[in-house]
């Protein structure tokens, strides 16, 4: 599947690449797994609701979450730092 990244998730990612390397690691691993299976796999994946139905989110670690969508052919990623906040 194609990836792309909101502005703001690619702006995370680029922390992350600065930051914490065993994090983007983490999210590098979970990106590779959505590609091949966006509903299930690692990282406790779970449909959101209300304001954010129609993406899913996945455990980074405790504190973090990636946020993402299936669009298609296209996995959109939204979020890669904190909770929610799309």
């Amino acid at each position: 599947m194609k990836l792309t990244f909101s502005t703001r998730a690619w702006e995370q990612y680029l922390y992350w690449q600065t930051t914490d390397k065993k994090i983007l690691k983490r999210i590098n691993l979970l990106i590779t797994d959505i590609q091949r299976t966006p509903g299930k796999g690692i990282g406790k994946p779970e449909p959101l609701k209300h304001s954010l139905s129609g993406y899913w989110s996945r455990r980074i670690n405790d504190e973090h979450r990636i946020v993402y969508k299936q669009q298609g052919d296209t996995i959109l990623i939204a979020q890669l730092r904190y909770h929610y906040e799309i």
